[in-house]
């Protein structure tokens, strides 16, 4: 999913935690969760892609074009949530509890979203142990090609530099234009 598209359903997630439970520190763990977890794309950036370029388009830029080699990502994976939930469960920090459902709500959104744009099982991606055993090479997880795109820094925000598909005009079919033409109510 695109960093806008996070911080949308991130705004959303906080406004509803905050008004079901009253509480604004449940609401910011919420957002921790579902929308600061992708700090672990910064950590990949800097320290296994070696890049030195901070501003957030050139970063930008870097993902959404496809130039990612390694895709360690230690925050987006399952040993690390069912570590984390039964830290949560053992202490009952509710805190702990509300950065998990935030991070939840990140991750099955990243399934969705990103499954539509590789021909590898983004399931499996989201295990660290899988993304370790394939040496986090970002090619062989996601089938990563590099491509240039278009727009600007808030078009690559919104919409990870996808162009909108054109929808297909309606063509009438004779079965169509007869129905149409039988209706005595229309």
């Amino acid at each position: 999913m695109s960093p806008g598209g996070h911080l949308v359903t991130t705004v959303a997630a906080c406004a509803a935690t905050a008004y079901v439970t009253g509480s604004l520190p449940l609401a910011a763990a919420v957002g921790v969760g579902s929308f600061l977890i992708d700090v672990d794309h910064i950590f990949d950036y800097v320290v296994f892609e070696k890049q030195r370029d901070l501003r957030p388009g050139a970063f930008l830029r870097y993902y959404v074009e496809g130039h990612i080699r390694l895709a360690v990502l230690p925050l987006h994976s399952y040993e690390l949530f069912a570590l984390l939930a039964l830290i949560a469960w053992w202490t009952e920090s509710m805190l702990l509890s509300g950065y998990l459902v935030g991070a939840l709500l990140h991750l099955g959104l990243d399934i969705i979203f990103n499954g539509r744009v590789t021909p590898y099982s983004i399931a499996a991606f989201y295990s660290f142990s899988y993304r370790l055993y394939h040496r986090f090479d970002a090619a062989a997880l996601l089938g990563i090609v590099e491509h240039p795109v278009g727009g600007g820094f808030w078009a690559m925000f919104f919409t990870n530099g996808e162009l909108p598909r054109p929808r297909p005009l309606p063509t009438a079919t004779p079965q169509r234009v007869v129905a149409e033409a039988a209706d005595p109510l229309a």
